[in-house]
C-alpha cells in the first residue's frame, strides 16, 4: 500500500507479463491485510522481505523448511529439509560441514523454485574520516557507536 510497492508491482507485472501463456493480474492490498493473506495462504505469489537478525545463512534458510512458521509459500523438499536439520543438528558446530550443508540446501532451494529473490536492500552512508571505531554490521543493526570516538588528526 505504498508507492515503491506499487511500483514493484507494476513492474513484476510488465515483466512476467511478457512469458508466454502467463497472466498477472495485480492485488495491491493494506500492509495488514498482505500480512493476513500471506498467513492464511490466500496469494497465487506474494512479495514480502525478511533482513537477517543474525550473520548465519540459517537466518534466512530456516524460513523454508516443511511446516516452518515463516514457510507462508508452504514449499516442501525432503533433501532440503534433510541438509538444514544436518546444519542445525549434526554438523551445527563445524563450520566446514555445516557451511557445506548450507550451500546445497541454498542450490535446492533455488533449483526448486522454493523462492525467488527479486530485490536486495542497500543503503550508501557517507562517515567523517575523524570519527573511530564504529563498527558496521552485515545483519542486524547496521552500526554499532559504543566504542566511537572523534579523532583530532
Amino acid at each position: 500500500d505504498s508507492t515503491v510497492t506499487k511500483s514493484t508491482l507494476d513492474t513484476l507485472q510488465q515483466s512476467w507479463s511478457e512469458l508466454p501463456g502467463l497472466t498477472v493480474k495485480e492485488k495491491l492490498v493494506p500492509f495488514k491485510q498482505r500480512l493476513l493473506d500471506q498467513e492464511n495462504h490466500n496469494f497465487d505469489v506474494v512479495l514480502a522481505a525478511w533482513s537477517a537478525d543474525y550473520s548465519e545463512p540459517l537466518t534466512f534458510l530456516n524460513m523454508f523448511v516443511t511446516g516452518g512458521s515463516n514457510n507462508d509459500g508452504s514449499w516442501s523438499n525432503k533433501e532440503y529439509d534433510a541438509l538444514i536439520k544436518s546444519a542445525s543438528d549434526k554438523n551445527a558446530l563445524s563450520d566446514t560441514k555445516r557451511t557445506a550443508d548450507e550451500i546445497k540446501a541454498e542450490k535446492v532451494l533455488y533449483q526448486n523454485a522454493g523462492v525467488n529473490p527479486v530485490f536486495w536492500v542497500n543503503a550508501a552512508t557517507l562517515s567523517n574520516s575523524k570519527v573511530k571505531g564504529v563498527q558496521y554490521f552485515s545483519s542486524g543493526a547496521p552500526y554499532y557507536f559504543w566504542n566511537a570516538y572523534r579523532s583530532k588528526k
